[in-house]
C-alpha cells in the first residue's frame, strides 16, 4: 500500500496526482483516491466493521466526479457504521438473486416494468408507450447484460449516447435522454425491491441541463388559428390527405369522414379555450360536463396529477360544448375513436351499451399539423394553446393563482413557468416603470422638468 497522504479530494487534486499515490479525504474520513503505476485513479472507501478492515471499490475518475464519488463513499461508511459489511450484503443479496431469479437481464426488467409495474400503477397508455420506446433504446445497448451487473458509467454512456444521437436526427437528444433517465432509474428501483440489485446505476448519474420552452401564440396567430379550424372543419385542406383503409370495416364513409375533421377542431378549440391538456381533452366525456352551471368535471383518472379538476367554463368554452352537444356523434365521448365501430351494424357491450372496442380519440397529430400549415404557424405544439390561454389570462389581469386553478397546478412554481405575458403588455409595464422611474430622479433633483428619454422604444422615440 503507498503513503497515504491526508487532503481534501477535489477535481484538481484529484488530477494532480501521481502514479503510486493514495491520497485520503479530510472531508469524509475513510474515502480515498489511490492511483494504480499505470495512472488509473480509482475512488475506494476504507471502513472496519468488527475489528477487521475491508476496502470497497467505488468507481473511477473522471468516469465518477469526485462529488459523486464522495456521496457514494458516505453511503458505504453509513452502512459499515451500523454493523454490516458493505461488500458481504452485495455479494449475498446478489447471489441470493442469482440462484432465485436466475440472474435477470435488463431486457427482462424492462418487461417487468411494462407489465407488472404497469399494470399495478395504472400507468395511462401513452405513459407505457412512452417508457416501452424509451425502454427499448436502454435494452437495444444493455438488453443482453444481467441486471446486477450494469454500472453507473454503463448508464452514463447510455444516457450521452442517446442525447448525441438524438441530436444527430434533428430531435431533441436532451429532453429524450434525461426520460430515458427517469424511466430507467425506476426500473432499477424496482429491481432493488425484487433483490435483484442493491443500489441503483442511476442515482450518480446527472441529468443534461434542459431549455425552457416558452412558445405561446399571438393574438393575431391565434385568429389564424381559429380560422383554419373552421376551414378545416369545412374540409379545406392545403395538400390532398388519403384516406386510410381500415381493416376488417373498410374505409369511413363520408359523412363519418366529416364528423372527423369536425371533432378534430372542436378539439384544438377546446384546448386553446379551456388550457386543458390533450388527454384531458380527448378522454372527456359527455356526462362530466355541467352546462347549466358552466363545469368541467375532470375526473382523477384523466389528469396529470391524479386529482380531481373543476374547471369553471368561460362563456365561449361554454358556447363551444353546447354547439357539439347538439350533433355528438357518441353518447358518451366528445372525441370517440374509430369511425367504423360508429356505425349501427357495429356488436354492442350489453353492460355499457357501448360498441365494443370504442376508446376516445388516440391523438390529434396529423389534424393539427395541417391545421398549422393552413394558419401559416410555425414551430407550435399543442401543449403550446396551454401557455396561450395563460399568456391570454395573464394579459387580461388574471392573477397566477387564478390561471393556476384553471390549468390544474397542484403549485405555485408550476404556474410561474406558463407566466409569459404578450409582447405590448410587457413593453407596456416597463415604460411605466421607466416613467415613475425618471420622475423620482427629477424629485431628487429638486422638483425640475422630466424630459422624456429619446431612445428606441421610447414614447416618443
Amino acid at each position: 500500500m503507498p503513503k497515504l497522504s491526508s487532503i481534501k479530494l477535489t477535481k484538481r487534486a484529484v488530477e494532480a496526482a501521481l502514479p503510486g499515490q493514495c491520497l485520503s479525504d479530510s472531508e469524509v474520513r475513510g474515502f480515498r483516491l489511490i492511483v494504480s503505476p499505470s495512472g488509473t485513479r480509482r475512488f475506494v472507501a476504507s471502513y472496519r466493521v468488527l475489528g477487521k478492515s475491508s476496502m470497497k471499490a467505488i468507481g473511477t475518475f473522471p468516469n465518477l466526479t469526485v462529488e459523486e464519488a464522495r456521496e457514494a463513499a458516505r453511503e458505504v461508511l453509513r452502512t459499515a457504521r451500523s454493523g454490516t459489511d458493505p461488500q458481504e450484503q452485495e455479494r449475498a443479496l446478489r447471489k441470493a438473486a442469482e440462484e432465485v431469479r436466475g440472474a435477470p437481464t435488463v431486457a427482462a426488467l424492462a418487461k417487468v416494468y411494462l407489465e407488472d409495474y404497469a399494470e399495478q400503477q395504472a400507468l395511462r397508455p401513452n405513459t407505457v408507450r412512452h417508457s416501452r420506446h424509451l425502454l427499448g433504446l436502454a435494452t437495444a445497448s444493455l438488453g443482453k447484460r444481467k441486471v446486477a451487473e450494469v454500472t453507473i458509467t454503463d448508464v452514463r454512456k447510455l444516457h450521452g449516447d442517446t442525447r448525441s444521437k438524438g441530436i444527430e436526427v434533428g430531435s431533441k437528444g436532451v429532453y429524450q435522454a434525461n426520460r430515458l433517465l427517469a424511466v430507467l432509474s425506476k426500473a432499477f428501483g424496482l429491481a432493488i425491491e425484487r433483490g435483484w440489485r442493491t443500489d441503483n446505476p442511476c442515482k450518480g448519474v446527472r441529468k443534461f441541463p434542459e431549455d425552457q420552452r416558452w412558445r405561446n401564440l399571438t393574438n393575431d396567430e391565434v385568429g389564424r388559428l381559429l380560422q383554419a379550424c373552421r376551414a378545416y372543419e369545412a374540409g379545406v385542406r392545403r395538400r390532398a390527405e388519403p384516406l386510410k383503409q381500415a381493416q376488417a370495416y373498410g374505409p369511413p364513409s363520408l359523412l363519418e369522414r366529416k364528423a372527423m375533421d369536425r371533432e378534430a377542431a372542436d378539439a384544438i378549440r377546446l384546448l386553446l379555450l379551456t388550457g386543458a391538456r390533450l388527454q384531458e381533452v380527448l378522454r372527456a366525456e359527455w356526462p362530466q360536463f355541467n352546462l347549466d352551471e358552466g363545469l368541467w368535471e375532470k375526473p382523477s383518472a384523466h389528469t396529470k396529477t391524479k386529482r380531481q379538476h373543476r374547471l369553471e367554463l368561460g362563456t365561449w368554452a361554454a358556447q363551444q360544448v353546447e354547439e357539439m352537444a347538439t350533433r355528438k356523434s357518441h353518447p358518451v365521448y366528445l372525441f370517440p375513436g374509430k369511425p367504423e365501430l360508429r356505425r349501427k351494424g357495429a356488436a354492442v357491450d350489453i353492460k355499457t351499451g357501448k360498441p365494443k372496442g370504442i376508446t376516445p380519440r388516440a391523438d390529434l397529430r396529423h389534424p393539427w399539423e395541417e391545421v398549422c400549415r393552413m394558419a401559416e404557424i410555425e414551430d407550435v405544439k399543442l401543449h403550446d394553446l396551454r401557455r396561450t390561454l395563460a399568456s391570454f389570462m395573464l394579459s387580461g389581469g388574471a392573477s397566477l393563482a387564478a390561471v393556476g386553478k384553471a390549468l390544474g397546478h397542484t403549485q405555485a412554481a408550476t404556474t410561474q413557468r406558463y407566466a409569459t405575458l404578450a409582447p405590448s403588455v410587457q413593453r407596456a409595464g416597463i415604460e411605466e416603470a421607466g416613467r415613475r422611474m425618471w420622475e423620482a430622479m427629477a424629485g431628487a433633483a429638486g422638483g425640475g422638468q422630466v424630459l422624456p428619454f429619446k431612445g428606441k422604444g421610447s414614447a416618443e422615440g
